[in-house]
């Protein structure tokens, strides 16, 4: 048994802050529970970067689909990877993408999930994890009761700590089918330069 993370990258194939931020938590969680840590990546050649801070294995997913983010097909990769790696804690983290997913991933392993999560398991068993409340103005310590658990880190809760590891690779080839795919990105424009709020 591992812990999964999702190791988020943007559409140039770099790794986001968040990834890394991912790593070093699920290091340290994955150290009090005498185990390792597996991430998927998505379309991204470059992993090495992972070992920095802990990720002992990846699960590297390249398929031409998966160019373009969609909840529910990526939920599904991380489902399948979770299944393949006999998971039972599975850590995302707090972008909207991850946020979009995470409820997907957590019903489809039939799992409990918090959402976020500003530190370590206060416990391991019964698992409770601290997390924000009430718009961020309050702490609740939630209790996980499911086999499988799905957690969603907030976002700058932790940090980065390097922790290096050898890392060893692994193609992984999930299937996926087109009800994967309901939704079809047709344009994604990015702003450059100033960008106004109001």
């Amino acid at each position: 048994m591992s812990i999964l993370i999702y190791a988020e990258s943007s559409s140039e194939g770099k790794f986001k802050k968040v990834a890394f931020e991912l790593a070093s938590y699920a290091k340290k969680v994955a150290e009090s529970l005498n185990t390792t840590v597996t991430a998927v990546t998505v379309n991204n050649t470059n992993t090495s970067e992972l070992s920095k801070y802990g990720v002992d294995k990846v699960l590297k997913v390249s398929n031409d689909q998966l160019k373009n983010f969609t909840a529910k097909a990526y939920a599904d990769v991380i489902k399948q990877a979770a299944e393949k790696e006999n998971v039972k804690l599975v850590l995302l983290s707090s972008t909207t993408d991850s946020l979009y997913m995470a409820p997907l991933v957590a019903i489809s392993l039939n799992a409990g999930f918090a959402s976020n999560v500003v530190g370590l398991p206060v416990n391991l068993s019964p698992f409770q994890v601290k997390r924000n409340a009430f718009s961020n103005k309050a702490f609740a310590i939630t209790e996980l009761e499911t086999e499988v658990k799905v957690l969603s880190l907030a976002k700058n809760s932790y940090g980065l700590v390097e922790n290096n590891s050898s890392l060893t690779e692994e193609d992984f080839s999930p299937s996926l089918n087109d009800a994967d795919f309901g939704v079809k990105v047709e344009n994604v424009e990015k702003t450059a330069g100033k960008v106004t709020i109001a």
